[in-house]
């Protein structure tokens, strides 16, 4: 009985520890060809971020928008930021300019402010006349 119980503790440990880790935050780099000082706020503000460090996370994420305003990543970063210091509204307010400027960015359009907003699908061709009448 005693290897029976030898066996199952480590594999219950091993099963609870992996329903208690959670993927860490999603932050965006700047893209490829973004200036190089907003990028590098960008990522300053990353790794602020990840030491919880959010004022500094804020005033890096704050910089790159100021150097690049459609870096659509440090909207996004800033966001989450703007959460961690219980600012939910201005954090809404660049998850949104965040989506506007990245319409595909999937990561973008999951975050918390935009989770319940739906994208109203196009019109088939020939649905309408350009008057707003259907045929």
């Amino acid at each position: 009985m005693l290897s029976k119980t030898m066996v199952i503790v480590p594999i219950a440990l091993i099963m609870w520890s992996g329903c208690q880790s959670t993927a860490p935050p999603t932050l965006l780099s700047a893209p490829t060809g973004v200036s190089a000082p907003a990028a590098q706020h960008n990522e300053e503000g990353i790794l602020a971020y990840k030491q919880n460090r959010w004022a500094e996370a804020q005033q890096h994420f704050e910089a790159a928008i100021t150097t690049v305003p459609i870096l659509a990543e440090a909207h996004y970063n800033l966001g989450k930021t703007l959460y961690k210091l219980n600012a939910f509204k201005e954090g809404d307010a660049h998850f949104i300019e965040a989506a506007n400027l990245a319409p595909g960015n999937k990561v973008i359009w999951d975050s918390p402010a935009l989770k319940h907003v739906t994208v109203p699908e196009k019109e088939p061709p020939g649905g309408s006349d350009g008057h707003g009448h259907g045929h």
